[in-house]
């Protein structure tokens, strides 16, 4: 009894200096006390090391686990980012591998939170898991724990000779790590480690369903969301990864080629200065053709730490998954950005009205001209009867659904089969969605990310009521559904007054029901029925399988 009343009084004493201890396997953390907007106190944890410093000899390695440590670690601020395109951040650093945690009750407690780990986006090639940006408030006014890791990007992250040299596919190697330290340590925040839910946006979406496909993730997560991406995503796999390799290696070194080993282009990239890699990466444009991003995820050989060996679709219809409950959905047009530059739109139109054939997705697998041009003429038909440059909507739809909704949908159908998923469209466009509203006859309004900030708060911009109140009760309802999700595995475990009584249903066989999230909650059928219906006709037409993406 005298040992628990010393503990107390020596946690609340480091609350009178706004800091909290917390002692780790690994050793010993200072974190500093937060609140919410309605006056919630949290306790914020940055910048806890979940690996060694992929650094030197362990650059392009999979994370290893972290050393222990001396004295007290201060995790009361950030310092670093993972090295990435175009930011030009005085915080990037190859020694990135850090991880935040925010819980809403004393750490040690016991009181065994849901736990909300959080993949953020940025095309494999940007991004962070800065407290400006993705801070935690609106979910901790919930009762969750929430985790995010920071994982490398591009080359760093992704960079692959396809062999067990540098296999690829690093940057999820370090989010499965993050979970696994959840894992071990998450009940010292007052998590509990059998009620993780992984989350991500975009690329962290396709993240998320790649951690649902990968042996190597099984048992550390029991639920998972995904916001407007999959694995299944075109840009979310490297078909060229190893010419990729030897390309980037040779921006080094001009004699380089693949001739060289695979030893060789290692030895090599390790002991390129980090200034200098990130020059390299900022302007690199591999002449390899394909749709996935330069740096990406890859089907890695057959090895001991391998995260994925064989293809998505294929692994997603065989059912040897991670078989956990999904909330997986879409923005109501992604790509309606594209549309505040219609004189470039048009001309995108123009070019696929004069070749069908750039119509032609990489993942049919066609190589014959003739039939690239009969498929093309298919998918055409799926949009307009007309031009496509008549009609800059269907430029518009098309590139959304090539983009993000088909393989987002097909994954939400697929998984359906093996376990329960619930499908959304955030059809709502408000202030929080941060972006400038572009109206387009015939399309959609909510662009690629407008559900973010309606999520997180950005810049602790955390009081939601500075909103117009359309926004702020959409925000709350966004942020309930994710949260029970987590706590119950149904995002509408009940009849609420918030959500205007709905019940949101599951994607069945015969049926795909959907909750289009909009000033009014309504449940749809069909997300993007006849394109979407349209698309699988031309895959079972043409395509040749196995799939990879869709």
């Amino acid at each position: 009894m005298l040992r628990t009343v010393s503990v107390v009084l020596a946690f609340l004493l480091n609350i009178a200096n706004c800091e909290v201890l917390v002692k780790l396997p690994n050793g010993q953390i200072r974190g500093r006390t937060e609140s919410t907007y309605t006056n919630v106190t949290f306790y914020a944890f940055q910048e806890i090391p979940f690996a060694k410093p992929p650094v030197g000899k362990l650059r392009f390695m999979a994370p290893q686990s972290n050393d222990n440590w001396e004295g007290i670690l201060d995790c009361t601020k950030q310092t670093k980012i993972c090295p990435q395109i175009n930011h030009n951040d005085e915080q990037e650093n190859e020694d990135c591998l850090y991880l935040n945690v925010y819980t809403p009750v004393e750490p040690s407690s016991n009181s065994n939170l849901s736990v909300i780990y959080y993949i953020y986006g940025g095309s494999f090639n940007h991004g962070s898991n800065k407290f400006d940006r993705f801070g935690p408030h609106f979910l901790i006014e919930q009762g969750v724990v929430v985790v995010i890791p920071n994982y490398r990007l591009g080359p760093m992250g992704f960079l692959s000779i396809q062999d067990e040299v540098i296999p690829g596919n690093n940057g999820l190697k370090d989010q499965n790590l993050g979970l696994k330290w959840v894992q071990e340590n998450i009940q010292l925040f007052g998590g509990d480690p059998s009620k993780v839910t992984i989350i991500g946006q975009s690329a962290g979406a396709a993240s998320v369903t790649l951690q649902i496909l990968s042996k190597q993730s099984r048992g550390l997560f029991r639920a998972a969301v995904a916001q407007s991406g999959s694995a299944l995503t075109p840009w979310s796999y490297q078909r060229h990864a190893r010419d990729v390799a030897y390309e980037f290696a040779a921006e080094f070194d001009s004699n380089f080629t693949t001739k060289n080993t695979s030893e060789e282009l290692l030895k090599l990239l390790q002991t390129i200065p980090e200034k200098d890699m990130a020059t390299v990466f900022a302007s690199f444009k591999p002449r390899v053709p394909g749709e996935g991003f330069t740096w990406a995820p890859v089907i890695e050989p057959a090895h001991e730490s391998a995260f994925l060996t064989k293809n998505q679709h294929e692994l997603l219809e065989s059912g040897d998954i991670n078989q956990v409950p999904l909330v997986i959905g879409i923005c109501s047009e992604e790509d309606i950005n594209k549309a505040s530059d219609l004189e470039s739109l048009k001309k995108q139109g123009s070019s696929y009205d004069k070749d069908v054939k750039q119509l032609v997705t990489e993942d049919l697998h066609l190589t014959d001209d003739d039939v690239k041009a009969q498929a093309g003429e298919q998918i055409r038909k799926v949009y307009s009867d007309g031009q496509f440059a008549s009609n800059l909507s269907s430029v518009v739809k098309f590139q959304s659904d090539n983009s993000f909704t088909r393989g987002t949908i097909r994954f939400a159908e697929l998984q359906s089969r093996l376990t329960d998923v619930y499908f959304y469209q955030f059809s709502y466009f408000g202030e929080l969605t941060f972006a400038k509203e572009i109206y387009l006859p015939g399309a959609g309004k909510v662009p690629h990310a407008g559900d973010n900030y309606f999520l997180w708060t950005k810049m602790n911009r955390s009081n939601i009521h500075a909103y117009p109140d359309a926004d702020a009760l959409t925000s709350q309802r966004y942020v309930k559904l994710f949260a029970d999700f987590s706590k119950y595995l149904n995002p509408t475990p009940e009849e609420s007054d918030l959500m205007d009584n709905i019940v949101w249903p599951k994607v069945n066989a015969t049926h795909f029901w959907y909750l289009d999230i909009d000033e009014n909650l309504e449940v749809k059928l069909n997300p993007k029925g006849e394109a979407y219906r349209g698309w699988v006709d031309v895959y079972d037409s043409w395509g040749v399988k196995p799939f990879d993406t869709y």
